[in-house]
């Protein structure tokens, strides 16, 4: 395989030392207006393309989308959305293939997954990392066929297993592996033509992961059933069986150190995949879920009215539609550094950027939907097709909140991302323990830039930075085994939501900086908004992390599941299925 190319520390690397590096992300990253024309294109090609293809209303109520429209979109080449022209692709730089896929999701979520699997997580996703030879010329040739590619890695076990209970044995004469499991949640499972498989490969007493992409229409492989979700009604996701379907050789991809005692999807090949994958699934449609709430927000407090008294009179009115409006440009902030940090900064290492994305962009997501649906009360919780027969009007607020709960849950349960993320850095304090910075960076070149109030949280970030990594150097240095501090689940989880923060904080008062520069407009007013709330959230992570005296929270755990005298919580209820 081909090494890695050398990366540099990036902003949140950075971050996570204590350093804001203001330089990095100041002026923002932004398209080039042939990039921008490019991608305002095919925007408004796959829009037009939707509108006269999917009922987004229909697609929800039957949970399929129309016949034939993965085939249409493979013709139109939506499954190639990066490939060369020369190719038959469509030759789309990473941001403007987010953008089409966000683009996509505002329609229909479900209408966006397939392209967004195949994209960011299918066969080609491997084609960077892999050397000339048998592997890539055969996933190549798949591809080239037009095969629609997917990522079969969950078991029912759970997916956060490092073992994997699908088995692949060596074919007698050396040719090759067959491999036998079951596999659930595989978003394009029901359509694909070629899928990774993650399968357990004993050799010499140790049992390794070895990835096979499987061509489905080899024998031994069956959709079992497909999934019917409480949201995100019609994405192509089912349980698949693996009965002794056979691999070539050249079709399984080992990297070292991939085995069960270790984490194996921390190889840098497999992680950078994994956590930039997840961007086209998870935070494209989070980040169109937010711009539609906007848009049903401004529509709704405009036309409506209490007792004769405009709704956008109302302090609290304004104070959520003012909250939606910062987190969305939040949202939008980190989308576009994550996607074209690289292109203004070549070889830095945006791997912890877009583990954070995920849980930042659905979280915040999430947030903007539920306080949407409280604020169109009359319009909100009620399905459309119930509004519409009412004469109402039939804005989709309830479908996308059941989308947006999904994409919480999609790409990895938010608080094991937490988790997952916390552990990734401090891991960085383990193996590089780089010098953690003693004073705030200075921040000089921000002043003119930013309004007064932006300017004090540009300092307060900075500030905490430096807090943060000496809290996180101290506990390294008091847990000299890092298994043992990973144990402090919650923990971790806390630090993570502190980083989150900082690192939000950072982007959305660097793009403020970049379209506002005078240091006044409406940009610095939603940075503004944005970074105080941020504050507080930061603040109360950080109450909680310092709090010694805690309940007893495995005791309480313990008690229940063992019956130790709390089964009158279940009085009066029905539990059998």
């Amino acid at each position: 395989m081909n090494p890695l190319e050398e990366t540099r520390a990036g902003f949140l690397d950075e971050l996570h030392f204590g350093r804001l590096r203001w330089d990095l992300i100041s002026p923002f990253p932004v398209q080039s207006e042939s990039e921008r024309a490019r991608g305002d294109a095919v925007v408004a090609a796959v829009m037009n393309f939707l509108k006269q293809t999917v009922d987004p209303a229909e697609v929800d109520r039957t949970a399929k989308l129309p016949d034939g429209f993965h085939e249409a979109c493979a013709a139109r080449g939506y499954f190639r959305l990066q490939a060369p022209l020369e190719h038959g692709g469509l030759g789309l730089s990473a941001y403007n293939a987010f953008r089409m896929i966000q683009a996509v999701a505002s329609w229909s979520v479900a209408a966006s997954f397939a392209m967004a699997i195949h994209l960011g997580l299918g066969a080609g996703a491997y084609l960077p990392i892999l050397a000339d030879g048998e592997l890539k010329s055969e996933l190549e040739r798949l591809l080239a066929m037009g095969l629609i590619s997917g990522d079969a890695d969950t078991e029912p076990t759970g997916a956060i297993n490092r073992a994997r209970a699908t088995k692949a044995v060596p074919a007698a004469d050396g040719t090759g592996f067959y491999v036998s499991g079951e596999k659930v949640y595989i978003t394009n499972g029901p359509i694909a033509g070629l899928l990774r498989v993650s399968a357990t490969v004993r050799e010499n007493g140790i049992d390794h992961i070895r990835l096979f992409f499987v061509d489905t229409s080899d024998p031994g492989f069956s959709v079992r059933s497909c999934h019917e979700f409480l949201g995100l009604k019609g994405m192509p996701s089912a349980n698949l069986m693996f009965d002794r379907v056979f691999v070539p050789r050249g079709r399984v991809l080992a990297f070292d150190g991939m085995h069960t005692k270790e984490e194996w999807r921390l190889v840098p090949e497999l992680h950078s995949i994994s956590v930039r994958g997840r961007m086209y699934p998870n935070a494209a449609p989070a980040l169109a879920i937010g711009r539609l709430c906007l848009h049903w927000s401004r529509e709704f407090v405009k036309r409506r009215s209490v007792d004769g008294s405009g709704l956008e009179d109302h302090d609290e009115i304004q104070r959520v539609v003012a909250a939606n409006l910062a987190e969305t440009f939040a949202m939008e902030s980190v989308a576009e550094w994550c996607m074209l940090a690289e292109q203004h900064h070549p070889g830095i290492d945006l791997d912890p950027e877009q583990v954070l994305a995920k849980n930042i962009i659905t979280m915040t997501s999430w947030r903007i939907v539920d306080r949407t649906l409280s604020l169109l009360a009359a319009e909100g919780y009620e399905t459309a097709s119930s509004k519409a027969r009412r004469g109402a009007q039939p804005l989709p607020v309830e479908r996308f909140f059941r989308d947006a709960r999904g994409l919480r849950v999609t790409g990895g349960v938010d608080f094991n991302i937490d988790r997952w993320a916390a552990r990734n850095f401090l891991l960085r304090h383990y193996s590089a323990p780089k010098p953690v910075a003693r004073e705030p960076s200075e921040l000089r070149t921000a002043g003119g830039s930013l309004s007064r109030r932006n300017q004090d949280h540009l300092r307060f970030v900075a500030g905490q930075a430096v807090s943060f990594a000496r809290e996180c150097r101290d506990l390294v240095d008091r847990h000299p085994d890092a298994e043992g501090l990973f144990t402090k689940e919650h923990m971790l989880i806390l630090l993570n939501r502190i980083a989150t923060e900082l690192f939000s904080m950072s982007l959305v008062l660097a793009k403020a900086a970049r379209l506002d520069p005078g240091g006044a407009g409406p940009t610095q007013d939603l940075a503004d908004v944005f970074c105080t709330e941020a504050r507080h959230r930061a603040a109360d992570a950080q109450q909680r992390l310092s709090e010694t005296d805690r309940p007893e929270h495995a005791k309480v755990c313990a008690e229940w599941l063992h019956g130790n005298g709390l089964e009158y919580l279940l009085r009066d209820t029905i539990t059998t299925l």
